[in-house]
């Protein structure tokens, strides 16, 4: 089905630039850095501001980009947003593992967006338990390198896996 294949592409690319680019709530940050991070932040609001009269339209757009994508409460950082495309992302990436599209390979022709979706799936599930719930998760080694330390290095596969299925859509595993 090709609506199950775009949805496959939008939510693997979602996910990955929310692991990668969106604030990772599994850090434990202590209230310091995070007063740090509020003054440094309203300072940047500050900058934008006084900067906004330069003739350079290049290098306010430049700033104005950065602050957005690092400022909080952005839609990537909304926890009901991460639950949602989580969700969407790992049921998306079953239905890839059991359907075909137009005489593809049943299962390993889109081996990889699909585990590309499950695993971010289970990295975003694992970074909301984390934030919401008052009991610590004692994962194995593996999993947590992987899930919560390599989490922009899953991100990154999530992007080159949507954007390699979206090129390349009967290529064998992709």
């Amino acid at each position: 089905m090709l609506q199950i294949y775009f949805l496959s592409i939008l939510l693997n690319v979602v996910a990955g630039l929310i692991l990668v680019y969106a604030t990772d709530f599994t850090a434990k940050k202590s209230e310091a850095a995070e007063d740090a991070e509020a003054e440094n932040q309203d300072s940047e609001v500050e900058k934008i501001s006084d900067d906004s009269t330069d003739s350079e339209g290049d290098s306010v757009f430049d700033k104005k980009l950065q602050f957005a994508i690092n400022s909080k409460d952005t839609f990537f950082d909304d926890m009901t947003f991460r639950l949602v495309v989580a969700i969407l992302s790992g049921l998306t990436g079953v239905l890839k593992l059991l359907s075909t599209v137009q005489n593809d390979v049943p299962v390993i022709g889109d081996l990889i967006p699909a585990v590309a979706g499950l695993a971010a799936c289970f990295a975003l599930l694992i970074e909301f338990y984390i934030q919401k719930s008052k009991v610590e998760l004692k994962l194995p080694a593996f999993l947590t390198t992987v899930f919560i330390g390599g989490r922009k290095y899953l991100g990154i596969f999530c992007i080159i896996a949507g954007v390699l299925h979206f090129i390349f859509p009967r290529v064998l595993f992709l």
